[in-house]
């Protein structure tokens, strides 16, 4: 399953991992999303439109998809069921900021990504989901934000 397959795709359910310290003092966390289609990926870093996400999650999953920890239902109701219909990276000099997870962008208006990586008491570790004016907050200044659908996929049409 590539980057651009995920879009129009249902969210089934969200799961996720946490550590409180890894043997360098960080606590990480990390999703896994199982799709309307049966297919549990990673929310990824960067926008590499040729990578399979299915052999990434695969490689890189924390622990077993049914061993992993559920959202609260509060959460759950804001996206299961929604569809993915655009994806955002962040860039910097541009250049993926690859220090970051992309931010899903529900067909409800609502946004998702997560901060999986930070020392502990100084950074949350965890799902974020927003609304737009909270999206429009969370924003960094230094970096851009592109569109998969609109600018990415068109820039690698460009390409071929």
């Amino acid at each position: 399953m590539k980057l651009y397959d995920v879009l129009d795709q249902k969210i089934s359910k969200i799961r996720f991992n946490y550590t409180y310290e890894d043997g360098y003092g960080l606590q990480q966390f990390q999703s896994q999303i199982r799709l309307s289609n049966g297919k549990i990926l990673l929310i990824p870093n960067v926008p590499d439109t040729e990578e399979d996400l299915t052999e990434t999650y695969e490689r890189g999953k924390a622990s077993n998809f049914r061993k992993a920890k559920r959202c609260g239902l509060a959460w759950r109701l804001l996206f299961k069921n929604k569809k993915i219909v655009d994806i955002h990276f962040k860039y910097l000099d541009n250049e993926p900021y690859e220090d970051s997870s992309c931010i899903l962008v529900l067909d409800n208006d609502k946004f998702i990504t997560e901060n999986n990586s930070g020392p502990q008491g100084l950074t949350d570790i965890d799902l974020i989901i927003m609304d737009s004016d909270q999206y429009e907050e969370y924003k960094d200044e230094e970096l851009e934000y592109r569109s998969l659908k609109n600018e990415i996929l068109l820039i690698d049409l460009d390409k071929r």
